[in-house]
């Protein structure tokens, strides 16, 4: 999993936290305790803080599972990003959790190792697959674990990877289980893992594209891991809501390109009003001609078709945090 000239964190001791010891947790007995790593910024920061929370708790619902979950952050989220209940990562130190999930972020820089967040990020990392807690990585986490882990760089695009997505699933694993030849995933990003440095290193896929790419991966070295380059977690209104957001950084000189529409999203009158939108404004560079787009939020236009997908994912997810946690009292 790692690199030759990187010190193999699997067989290294953890460090210990200089953190006050005060409990984070509601005390329930026998619940699943999550640690979401929340390294949104702005109005994505309470947007991701809903999705994971609404969907892990559902998922726990379905399957019998109670699951307590504590916020932590990388960087602060900023005043218009929320977050009171939340506390700095180097919390976990003093009562570590039995699952941790680490979301993306929009990234500031093209090395990933030059972001502010970089250096925490990469220890929470560290001490995960040291003490073999399973973590659901999202997207951008992904990108920065599967770099510091086994040296692997993504690769940009030539086109943004945008839109409600197809897989066929490679393998069958535990985290598959209940799912079908095709899974359905949202996806929003311009960079993408090669899928051959990805095996040469160990990593054994579990669903891709031939035309996206890899959707989602494991390694035997971190067991209950998951790797996501897709964000099942999203809501209908999500992909709408980026799009818009693209368009408007084009209007603003901010972005040279105009956006692509997300694949799936809308429905066909929609596109054409948006691709004649395109037509009107390319090259007018105005923001006040966001006005006039034609973006719905998503509920009409597209449907949460991956719904079951993601819900089996964390059922599955969850079943195996439940399994590998450590037995009451470690915590204590």
């Amino acid at each position: 999993m790692t690199r030759p000239d990187v010190q193999n964190v699997l067989t290294q001791p953890v460090p210990a936290g200089n953190v006050t010891t005060q409990r984070f947790w509601p005390r329930r007995c026998g619940a699943v305790r999550i640690g979401l790593v929340n390294n949104m910024r702005g109005a994505g920061f309470r947007d991701a803080d809903r999705q994971f929370r609404t969907r892990l708790h559902a998922a726990g619902r379905e399957d019998g599972v109670d699951v307590v979950i504590g916020g932590y952050f990388l960087q602060p989220p900023g005043r218009d990003g929320g977050g009171a209940d939340y506390r700095p990562v180097a919390a976990l130190d003093a009562d570590w959790p039995d699952g941790l999930i680490i979301t993306g972020a929009e990234p500031r820089t093209e090395d990933l190792r030059e972001e502010a967040y970089y250096p925490a990020l990469v220890r929470v990392i560290d001490q995960a697959i040291g003490r073999r807690t399973p973590v659901l990585f999202s997207c951008l986490a992904t990108h920065a674990a599967v770099l510091h882990l086994s040296g692997v760089t993504r690769r940009r695009r030539t086109r943004k990877c945008h839109g409600v997505l197809r897989f066929e699933v490679r393998r069958q694993h535990p985290l598959m289980a209940g799912m079908g030849d095709q899974i359905i995933v949202p996806h929003s990003r311009w960079n993408g893992l090669p899928e051959a440095a990805l095996i040469t290193c160990g990593y054994r896929i579990l669903a891709a594209s031939t035309r996206w790419g890899v959707d989602r991966f494991v390694h035997d070295d971190a067991p209950g891991c998951v790797f996501l380059q897709g964000h099942p977690e999203y809501e209908p209104p999500s992909l709408a809501l980026e799009y818009r957001r693209d368009v408007r950084r084009y209007l603003r000189r901010e972005s040279t390109h105009y956006p692509t529409l997300p694949i799936g999203c809308f429905d066909a009158a929609t596109c054409a009003a948006l691709r004649s939108f395109q037509r009107a404004v390319q090259g007018r560079f105005d923001p006040n001609l966001m006005d006039a787009l034609p973006v719905p939020l998503g509920e009409e236009a597209a449907s949460a078709s991956w719904h079951r997908d993601t819900m089996q994912l964390y059922r599955n997810w969850l079943e195996i945090v439940s399994a590998l946690r450590e037995p009451m009292g470690v915590h204590a």
